[in-house]
């Protein structure tokens, strides 16, 4: 029997996270820059598979560990996502989108983010991939959609030089910014 409070938990934690995170700029510069239809397809579907990869790994975390340990994991990877969304910086990016680009874009930038590790540790505490799946499935969705939908009336609203300039700005903002927090690790 599902446990649809896990699914309800799961779309509000991710979209309260994800609300103008970098996943979601990023899916707004793509349907200013290209096809609105093709960024909001390639973001939730890069979306979505990151964080099957992290809800799949917390799942294996809480059957190959003690539940006190995954429990502490959990409570770790959730004040790590806290102190990331408190104390990070907004990143952008932004690039004509083609699906596959779109697509990598979105899901190298959701691995290890914070919605990619509050995933996790909800995969990880209550040991329900299918609820978590369709909770931050039904987020992606609503997110990406919402941001497909504000990319595209930037594209009518900005002269395609400044949104060239801007989404270029914001693709080296994000790339300065995965770096920085890969050499810090």
């Amino acid at each position: 029997m599902l446990r649809w409070e896990v699914a309800a938990a799961t779309a509000a934690t991710v979209a309260l996270a994800e609300l103008g995170d970098k996943t979601q700029l990023a899916a707004i510069t793509l349907s200013a820059r290209g096809r609105p239809f093709t960024a909001f397809t390639a973001s939730t579907l890069g979306f979505v598979a990151a964080n099957l990869v992290a809800a799949a790994l917390g799942c294996a975390l809480r059957v190959a560990l003690p539940i006190e340990l995954v429990g502490a994991v959990a409570g770790a990877a959730f004040i790590a996502a806290g102190l990331a969304s408190l104390f990070g910086r907004g990143e952008r990016s932004g690039r004509e989108c083609g699906f596959r680009k779109g697509f990598c874009l979105v899901f190298l930038a959701e691995l290890g983010d914070k919605t990619n590790l509050a995933t996790l540790a909800l995969a990880a505490s209550t040991g329900a991939y299918i609820e978590v799946v369709i909770g931050f499935t039904a987020a992606a969705v609503a997110l990406m959609g919402l941001a497909a939908a504000v990319g595209a009336a930037l594209s009518r609203a900005l002269p395609e030089k400044a949104l060239r300039w801007a989404s270029s700005l914001a693709f080296i903002a994000v790339g300065a910014a995965l770096l920085a927090q890969t050499l810090s690790t």
